[in-house]
């Protein structure tokens, strides 16, 4: 039995939650704890061996509450770095690192979730630690001839369950958690003002509070019903993009939630007084912005990082970018979880993304609409047209399984997938190079 079973158990029941649901935000509140208690006292340790014994002291009870024995795996997947590269040739334990965390991650998707509904388990802040444990073994192998030097295990440890960012990201590197160990991440004696974390604490509380008022209109269960089928299909689409849209808002919650734990210690330094370094999501930009990549660049920005440093960029020798594409969304799908609904959803990121909107801005006839129409009624329209297609594909990462997919795009005729083939075919059709080659 976990610390504090019963109580867990006892708030899920009333507020309607998964009990894991439960632990993970208790756990955000207790880093919020521990993070002032390192603004007060840990960080004025002169030591670095004492802030980092303490910090893994702290990160180790936050595992323990909200995982229970689970934690173990967190460990083990340290564990394995750090033995690959104490035992091999660092390119080769670098690949073998790789293959062995996302092995890992797999493996507890395969056993742990196919189940009918998503579960919080110990496999929710495995992603976060993979990403560290991938990063980090790319990062040693790429600076070996400038000396890079294997940290000590319970560095590795200490990374692994940083208070800050172990539960849910934001996603951050090896660089940044031994400069801030050591006391040089940043100059400033004060730190950040406290406001600047509470300002942050108060969004995530504000996101949690809708989220939650928001989700018990707009279900993903309603999506199956005969309430839902009868509506009109503009009601139908209206819906799905309410359903999409509000359903993101517990991702915002819970990252700006962290990231304001690591505001107060000053992890989240970004030069000249700048305390957005591990910024995960651009508030306006996310609710205003009329492209799809536009919105997806504004979405889990570390992750993004991440992803082009570390598996975009390893692609280059390839020579097509394209495919390299192709392959870090796969990556990202396989790392998300089992389920098909995940490479459905990364697909139609691809799709919409990188292929609809490559060509449109060569596109005669939208630059002629562009023109012809009011500017206000073109940007009414693009936003609307974003907050369908973003919650549209959404589905797929919500509700997991083919056939569940398939009958929610059927109960909308499948628009998002052929408004974007309309257009792919609209900008192949109408590029600005291809009439210029037919008038010569």
């Amino acid at each position: 039995m976990g610390l504090f079973e019963g109580p867990v158990n006892y708030v899920a029941e009333v507020l309607e939650l998964q009990p894991g649901a439960v632990r993970m935000l208790s756990g955000l509140f207790f880093c919020q704890i521990f993070s002032l208690l390192d603004r007060v006292f840990i960080s004025k340790i002169k030591n670095p061996d004492s802030r980092l014994l303490i910090h893994l002291l702290l990160g180790v009870f936050v595992s323990y509450f909200v995982w229970d024995v689970s934690c173990i795996h967190h460990l083990a997947s340290a564990l394995g770095l750090y033995l690959l590269f104490a035992t091999l040739p660092w390119s080769l334990a670098a690949k073998l690192n790789f293959v062995y965390q996302l092995g890992y991650i797999t493996v507890g998707y395969y056993l742990n979730n196919m189940v009918e509904d998503y579960t919080i388990n110990w496999t929710t802040t495995m992603a976060t630690v993979t990403l560290k444990m991938i990063g980090l073994g790319f990062d040693l192998n790429d600076n070996k001839e400038n000396g890079a030097k294997l940290p000590g295990i319970f560095k590795v440890f200490g990374h692994v369950l940083f208070i800050g960012t172990y539960l849910v990201g934001p996603m951050d590197d090896f660089k940044r958690y031994e400069a801030f160990i050591n006391g040089s991440l940043f100059n400033e004696t004060r730190g950040p003002k406290l406001t600047i974390g509470l300002k942050r604490l108060a969004l995530g509380l504000l996101f949690l509070a809708i989220s939650v008022l928001s989700t018990a209109i707009f279900t993903t269960e309603t999506l199956f019903t005969d309430w839902y089928s009868e509506l009109p299909i503009i009601l139908r689409i209206a819906y799905i993009a309410c359903w999409g849209h509000f359903n993101l808002y517990r991702y915002m919650a819970v990252w700006c939630i962290a990231e304001s734990s690591c505001i107060h210690m000053g992890y989240t330094f970004n030069g000249e007084n700048r305390w957005d370094g591990l910024r995960n999501f651009a508030t306006r930009s996310f609710h205003t912005s009329l492209t799809v990549q536009g919105l997806i660049d504004t979405w889990n920005i570390k992750t993004s990082l991440w992803c082009s440093k570390h598996i975009y960029k390893r692609c280059k020798f390839l020579g097509n970018k394209t495919l390299s594409q192709l392959l870090t969304m796969l990556f990202l799908a396989i790392w998300h979880g089992v389920h098909v609904g995940y490479f459905v959803f990364f697909f139609q990121e691809f799709l919409y993304g990188m292929v609809m909107e490559k060509g449109a801005s060569q596109n005669v006839l939208l630059q002629r609409l562009n023109r012809v129409v009011p500017r206000v009624v073109i940007v009414a329209l693009r936003w609307t047209f974003i907050k369908v297609f973003m919650s549209f594909t959404f589905v797929s990462f919500e509700v997991f399984y083919l056939d569940k997919i398939l009958f929610v795009y059927g109960s909308v005729y499948f628009i998002c997938p052929i408004v974007a083939l309309i257009l792919i075919a609209s900008n192949y059709l109408f590029a600005e190079k291809k009439l210029a080659e037919k008038q010569d």
